[in-house]
């Protein structure tokens, strides 16, 4: 927390203290007003007809609904995974869904944790759709092994890190950077991470660090990339029927299972029109059921230090926040931004 910060903090506390009343009066105010600028805000463009559309983890589950959809609106399309035999019958699913002769559709393996093999892959598929970046991107691969933390190797535990998070840094990172070097504005990069990057529990020490790396990863990049006009999100999707859930099921510890309780996740298909959407709206956290919605305005599910002392924080920080976040982080990164056109 930098000092400007702390001072806007104290100040707004000092106001609480001495006037409590005007104080709610205002906070409602700040409210209702955000309410109204959401309500009447237009949804930001999202027009992929024409658009390369490169998906990191597209030979199966969200992914591949994903690309599939894409293919629906005109997109083309670049599936990534390492299984080339997942790929060939990934490719013909989404032929299926092509809408004119001249889409592009791509299904090359990969392995994603290889930063070189990332960044060539990339490559090659821009080049396909004679360009030099692709316009949408997003990082879908990943899996989750769940289990005991002592019952299971720390081997084990980094490569739940290397699945998720290294190859969802490996696959934005070259994305980025060729965007930035073609100079192209308006481009969508979403990262997949998951509803247990907002909490976690027994049987997800595995699984969860990774989740929260990449939720890291995008509120860092949310804020840097509009230095070059490119939008952020992080799509956070709780519990998904896709190839792997069942093997998934089978290692959970019971545990798990019941504090989980009856499972009430969505297929692929649901899932990824539920991306679209977010993206759609413009929402840089992607939730779309209510725990995620809950999660996503709340700290988690641990415990709290004083409910009374840390829900007044919780109040001090929805008015502060904001503020310091457009004065700060994103009115420094705007300023820079513009500096850099301007040369």
């Amino acid at each position: 927390m930098t000092w400007d910060l702390r001072a806007q903090v104290l100040q707004t506390l000092d106001r609480l203290r001495t006037n409590p009343a005007s104080a709610a009066v205002a906070l409602l105010a700040v409210l209702i007003s955000l309410g109204l600028m959401r309500l009447f805000s237009r949804a930001q463009r999202f027009e992929v007809a024409g658009k390369h559309c490169y998906i990191g983890g597209g030979s199966e589950g969200l992914g591949l609904s994903l690309a599939c959809q894409l293919a629906d609106r005109g997109a083309h399309v670049t599936i990534v995974s390492r299984s080339q035999s997942k790929l060939d019958n990934a490719l013909q699913e989404l032929e299926t869904h092509r809408q004119n002769p001249s889409q592009v559709f791509q299904a090359l393996s990969c392995d994603l944790t290889d930063p070189a093999a990332a960044a060539s892959t990339l490559r090659k598929a821009c080049k396909a759709t004679l360009s030099s970046s692709p316009d949408y991107l997003f990082a879908c691969a990943g899996g989750c092994v769940p289990g005991y933390f002592a019952e299971m190797s720390a081997e084990q535990h980094w490569q739940c890190m290397e699945w998720n998070f290294r190859t969802c840094l490996n696959t934005v990172h070259e994305g980025v950077k060729a965007m930035k070097e073609d100079g192209k504005k308006g481009g969508r990069v979403v990262l997949t991470s998951s509803v247990l990057a907002l909490m976690s529990f027994a049987g997800y020490s595995s699984y969860s660090p990774s989740k929260y790396a990449i939720r890291g990863l995008a509120e860092a990049l949310r804020n840097e990339l509009q230095l070059y006009g490119i939008s952020v999100h992080l799509f956070l999707p709780a519990t998904i029927f896709s190839p792997g859930f069942e093997n998934e099921q089978r290692l959970k510890p019971e545990i798990t299972k019941k504090i989980e309780g009856p499972d009430e996740g969505m297929k692929p298909d649901a899932v990824a029109k539920e991306l679209i959407k977010g993206v759609e709206r413009g929402d840089f956290y992607l939730t779309y059921e209510p725990v995620g919605h809950m999660l996503r305005n709340s700290r988690g599910i641990t415990p709290r230090n004083n409910v009374l002392f840390d829900s007044f924080w919780a109040l001090v920080g929805t008015i502060a926040f904001p503020i310091w976040r457009r004065m700060s982080p994103d009115g420094e990164v705007s300023k820079e931004a513009k500096r850099i056109r301007g040369q």
